[in-house]
């Protein structure tokens, strides 16, 4: 016989419908963006509860029909090893049938221009694009690889893939350059091509992210961080938790 291991819990509350979360959370998302543009720090905790904002889960070229592994967007990962000076705003262990593709995103200040008023590339997004240089280096050393896999305990089967890391730049607001021909040729130019580079005015819920969750990671321990209100548990997906940890809640402390 098999021992049940979990509670139904009765009268559980509905998850939210699509239409209603995103119509909500793109209220509140534009809010943000008028009030708070110079507080990255604000929108890495709206990203942290609306993770299916954030581009990646299914690659950011192409769109993979598989679940990122453990099903979540992993905030601010404290790594062993050393592997990178500056840790990723997120990261998605993205994935395909034939490659293993972890999205590596870095966020900025909304209010920080891509360009001087000479037209000149700014010192801050030349800093922001060199963090991510700095990543596609160090993950192109064998060694470094080796120790992505332990760091975020990549199972045997999925290292059998090919390792092919795509990285992406959430920087600056649309009005900077739209009406600008010659900024906006400028920016198409400014990203090699496996480096999404995206406004702050760009991002929107993605409906395939209804059911993802966003989670930490600090010695080799995933935690559930945040669970958004679209979230639905299914026996389908239900291995791709078995990594997970939640912390007790205060009734079984």
């Amino acid at each position: 016989m098999f021992e049940r291991k979990y509670e139904i819990v009765p009268n559980a509350p509905a998850h939210t419908s699509w239409d209603d979360y995103s119509k909500i959370s793109l209220k509140e998302y534009r809010n943000l963006l008028e009030t708070a543009s110079d507080d990255e720090t604000a929108f890495q905790h709206f990203f942290e509860e609306n993770p299916s904002f954030v581009p990646g889960a299914f690659e950011l070229f192409g769109s993979s029909g598989h679940y990122p592994y453990t099903q979540s967007l992993i905030t601010q990962p404290k790594l062993d090893g050393g592997i990178f000076n500056r840790v990723p705003d997120f990261i998605w262990l993205a994935q395909d049938s034939l490659s293993f593709t972890p999205v590596l995103i870095e966020i900025e200040k909304p209010n920080k221009r891509t360009f001087t008023n000479a037209a000149i590339q700014s010192s801050d997004f030349t800093q922001a694009l060199g963090q991510l240089q700095e990543w596609m280096s160090l993950l192109s050393i064998a060694e470094n690889i080796l120790q992505f896999y332990r760091c975020f305990d990549i199972p045997e089967w999925m290292k059998k893939k090919k390792f092919a890391p795509q990285y992406g730049l959430i920087y600056g607001r649309r009005a900077e350059y739209e009406n600008n021909s010659i900024l906006l040729g400028k920016r198409a130019q400014l990203v090699p091509p496996n480096v999404m580079l995206a406004s702050f005015d760009r991002l929107q819920p993605d409906p395939k992210g209804q059911d993802l969750l966003c989670t930490s990671l600090s010695h080799g321990q995933y935690t559930v961080k945040t669970i958004p209100p679209t979230f639905r548990y299914s026996p389908m997906t239900a291995d791709n938790f078995c990594l997970l940890y939640t912390s007790p809640s205060p009734r079984d402390a």
